[in-house]
């Protein structure tokens, strides 16, 4: 799934979710008689905070009528909202405001809105994009977060496979392994908190300015243990990068086996696994996981059953490190049970690379886990080390000076 294949995004680019998902949630009224009842009533959203203004006669308080939220321009859209950025004239700062779209107000879709609200709203982490406020006006439900400056990780990745030097300089493997750190920990403390994001892609990961990473786009996300409607089947998705509505809930080319298969009871903490595993891949990598696919339905097939790329294959074919192909690799299983039993165990496996002490599972990684010990000890026993060093050195031309006087008779 390099640039060549998401040039057909008309037909693979889409996140698949349950039409059905909110009938758990489902309002009391009917929506065509609550929502315009709401929002006539519903108070504009107006800046309540006066200006201060020095003048001859010393300092007078101005009342301005303008709106809370000023919208400056749009940053983007998914399946079911729209999110703008926008400029908190109480506050004075830029927002990032999330609405749903227009042909987008059915009971269901306002459920699965209310839910990602209140979910982000509990999940309280530097890698997790805050809630500042929630309203309502004429043009519905809305809410406001963080707004995070920088790149996608979608970006990131098309930077690097382009080859720009400022982003190869930027995120060198090293880089990559420490965003990707952070990611699991985001992930990890939603988990420990109940809660599965079921839509971990590149194109839903912020990396700001200053190398912090963010797990946005909350919408699928569910609470382990609770079972989801019976999934609706649904029109073709858009494109495997996106949301789409059907049998399955996820994105296509990131979703695990069991959520291709419409398992929506058997997704837990492993399935965030294997969608993590697929974004490391391609972070590494610089391809998507799979071979390219025609279609939807051939995708979805590949998701359930093609075996990706070995981790030997990862290594001599992409150039990724052997310390990360080999957990990319078991991260990817298609049994859930072979797979790191939790995000925090994937994430101490990383770390471990980053530090050079990653189990030995081939000639590369027992090379890299002897330097990686070797680095350790210098760290350590400084003296002990230089006195090692220098005593093979002279072992070694002691060794050579015999060696020439032996063929020289």
């Amino acid at each position: 799934m390099g640039s060549a294949d998401r040039s057909d995004e008309s037909s693979l680019d889409a996140t698949l979710a349950s039409p059905s998902f909110g009938a758990s949630h489902s309002f009391s009224l009917p929506i065509d008689s609550l929502a315009p009842a709401a929002r006539s009533s519903a108070p504009r959203s107006g800046a309540v905070l006066p200006r201060s203004v020095v003048t001859d006669e010393g300092m007078q308080l101005v009342e301005h009528a303008r709106p809370r939220y000023q919208s400056v321009k749009r940053l983007g859209e998914g399946a079911f909202g729209e999110v703008e950025l926008c400029v908190d004239n109480d506050i004075e700062r830029r927002v990032a405001l999330k609405r749903l779209k227009p042909d987008m107000q059915d009971p269901d879709t306002i459920s699965r809105f209310t839910s990602e609200i209140q979910t982000v709203g509990q999940l309280e982490h530097p890698g997790i994009v805050p809630v500042h406020d929630v309203g309502l006006d004429e043009r519905g439900f809305f809410f406001v977060m963080k707004y995070v400056e920088g790149d996608t990780l979608e970006h990131v990745i098309d930077r690097l496979r382009a080859k720009d030097p400022n982003y190869l300089s930027r995120y060198s493997v090293e880089a990559r392994a420490e965003m990707f750190l952070q990611l699991c920990r985001a992930v990890q403390f939603a988990h420990s908190k109940g809660w599965v994001h079921r839509d971990i892609k590149p194109a839903n990961i912020m990396v700001g300015p200053f190398g912090e990473v963010m797990l946005m786009d909350w919408g699928l996300a569910k609470q382990v243990g609770q079972s989801d409607p019976t999934a609706a089947p649904g029109g073709p998705a858009p494109s495997a990068y996106g949301t789409m509505l059907g049998h399955a809930i996820g994105t296509p080319a990131y979703m695990s086996p069991e959520q291709a298969r419409g398992e929506h009871d058997k997704t837990d903490a492993r399935s965030d696994v294997y969608s993590l595993c697929a974004v490391l891949f391609e972070l590494m990598g610089l391809r998507h996981y799979l071979t390219p696919k025609r279609n939807l339905d051939e995708l979805l097939e590949a998701v359930k059953t093609e075996q990706p790329m070995g981790a030997l294959a990862m290594h001599h074919k992409l150039e990724i490190p052997p310390e990360y192909s080999w957990i990319i690799a078991r991260g990817l299983d298609k049994d859930p049970k072979r797979r790191f039993g939790s995000v925090a165990e994937l994430a101490q496996r990383v770390q471990a690379a980053l530090e050079g002490r990653g189990p030995v599972q081939c000639p590369c990684t027992g090379m890299k886990r002897a330097g990686g010990w070797w680095s350790r000890f210098i760290d350590r026993q400084p003296n002990l080390a230089i006195a090692a060093a220098v005593l093979t050195g002279a072992s070694a031309i002691f060794g050579v000076v015999t060696a020439v006087r032996m063929v020289l008779g």
